[in-house]
């Protein structure tokens, strides 16, 4: 038997044993026909930074849509790409006003039957907010993967054309089918409800904690680590301005006074409490009063990791009175990404019996 005939057997009894073993391979790589056509939609953020070679000292959202795209070597054999400047502002300048002209421009491009995806230009910084966002307010019809990088694009060692081009890569890819948003950096894919920001100088900047990513983009194509997930309810977006929701992020000692301060005028309230979601005696106090009047709160881990479900703390051991504060669990959702959840859910009035239910299914992967 030759060589070759000998690698064919040897793959072909790899296969059959694997289905034998009930194991199935998820989104083998297919490279995209260079025919596909991608949207980008850029708002600016390291990845358009320019700035000395080092990458220590630039000025964010400095270079154009048109700029980055010009500066991806093969990119017109991946897809035809065309770009639209969004915004050009670092990532903590995103605002509502920039969210939802995103929507829309991203609605235009699921409505034009030639575009197979849409890639979003970001700012590393709040990059998981916006991702979630979207993904809560835009139908899974088409992938949508949003991207950015740790170096500036005129660093000696940028990595946002390789990113740029890993996502143009998955949101062509017909595995990517159903998938909705995603984010993608450092070769790695990521669910936008898990995805995190947990280094500010590496390119391995993002992780998912409690997940882990969703698949890699080692060559031509994804290669995702299973199917398609059950994406999370869709919310509307409406047309009045989003309510306005305070982050209470607890510390020890912190007081009464303190935590009023920081909810005056709030419509909704996230605790980035300590432990499994706690709160100093003083923090419960202020707690307690915005529980009175019906203001929703949402505990969450201030850390950013753990599965935090419907919550009414036990009073303190040296306590007399019942300082019970009843709160909606934020599930595995980050201070940051809860109050994007909660912006969108108050947006009608609803009970705190169906706010839980929606922090139960978007809140989690399961």
């Amino acid at each position: 038997m030759g060589e070759g005939q000998a690698l064919h057997k040897s793959t072909w009894l790899l296969a059959a044993a694997m289905l034998l073993a009930g194991t199935t391979l998820h989104a083998q790589p297919v490279e995209p026909a260079a025919t596909s056509q991608v949207r980008i939609l850029a708002t600016g953020g390291t990845i358009a930074g320019k700035g000395n070679a080092a990458g220590t000292s630039y000025r964010s959202g400095a270079v154009s849509v048109d700029d980055l795209i010009a500066a991806l070597p093969g990119v017109d054999k991946i897809a035809r790409v065309t770009g639209e400047q969004i915004a050009n502002v670092p990532s903590s300048d995103m605002d509502e006003t920039i969210w939802r002209k995103l929507h829309a421009r991203a609605l235009a491009a699921f409505a034009d039957p030639d575009v197979a995806g849409v890639v979003v230009t970001h700012g590393t910084d709040t990059l998981e907010e916006t991702a979630f966002l979207l993904s809560l307010i835009l139908p899974p019809t088409k992938p949508v993967v949003v991207v950015g990088a740790m170096r500036p694009s005129t660093a000696v060692s940028a990595d946002g054309p390789q990113n740029m081009l890993d996502a143009i890569r998955v949101v062509t890819s017909p595995a990517s089918t159903g998938r909705g948003v995603m984010v993608v950096l450092n070769d790695t894919i990521f669910d936008p409800r898990s995805v995190t920001k947990f280094d500010v100088n590496r390119v391995e900047a993002f992780t998912a904690p409690s997940r882990g990513p969703i698949g890699h983009v080692l060559g031509l194509a994804p290669r995702y680590f299973g199917p398609p997930q059950p994406q999370p309810e869709m919310l509307a977006l409406g047309e009045a301005k989003l309510p306005r929701i305070a982050v209470v992020y607890a510390y020890a000692g912190q007081t009464e006074d303190e935590v009023r301060d920081i909810v005056r005028n709030a419509d909704g309230v996230i605790v980035a409490g300590v432990g499994a979601g706690g709160v100093s005696s003083g923090a419960r106090k202020a707690l307690r009063a915005l529980a009175e009047k019906k203001i929703p709160m949402v505990t969450t881990p201030r850390q950013g990791h753990g599965d935090i479900r419907r919550s009414e703390p036990t009073p303190a051991a040296n306590s007399d009175d019942d300082d019970r504060v009843p709160t909606i669990g934020g599930r595995e959702l980050t201070p940051a990404k809860a109050r994007i959840l909660l912006m969108l859910a108050l947006q009608q009035r609803r009970t705190f019996a169906e706010l839980q239910a929606i922090f139960d299914r978007a809140g989690t992967t399961n």
